[in-house]
């Protein structure tokens, strides 16, 4: 192989293994990248206008966190014990219709904990399915 060849080979994967612009490893980048388990108060107000419950929030950005978890047959209704629990500044609210009386305005952030997570910050009230917690303005300040 002549010395022109390996060069371009050379070039090619040091262009392929570069960053993209605006991924988290340039320099470029502006913002944090989003994380899958929480949903900042930034991410809430562009929604603010358009839904107007927590419900409506995480079913439009984190859909994920209403899916079922747990074992279940084929063709079983889905239980309402096999959903996330619904927390709210820390003290249990329910199940995920909790959030359904919820006002996006007063919406501090919202946070999806797995079940290992949930058990180990709200113990056996965490449940088996994980849990998706809302801190109120008011209270996610502190």
């Amino acid at each position: 192989m002549s010395a022109r060849k390996i060069y371009l080979v050379a070039l090619a994967a040091v262009i392929g293994c570069a960053p993209a612009s605006g991924t988290p490893g340039s320099s470029s980048q502006a913002e944090a990248p989003r994380r899958s388990n929480v949903l900042s108060a930034e991410e809430i107000a562009t929604l603010q206008a358009d839904v107007p419950t927590a419900y409506d929030i995480v079913a439009r950005l984190r859909p994920s966190w209403m899916t079922a978890r747990g074992v279940t047959s084929l063709g079983a209704d889905v239980d309402v014990s096999e959903r996330a629990l619904v927390f709210v500044d820390g003290h249990h609210q329910g199940t995920l219709e909790a959030l359904r009386n919820i006002q996006a305005y007063q919406i501090g952030d919202i946070r999806f904990y797995n079940v290992a997570e949930a058990v180990a910050k709200f113990g056996v009230m965490g449940g088996r399915t994980g849990v998706i917690e809302v801190r109120m303005k008011s209270s996610s300040r502190r």
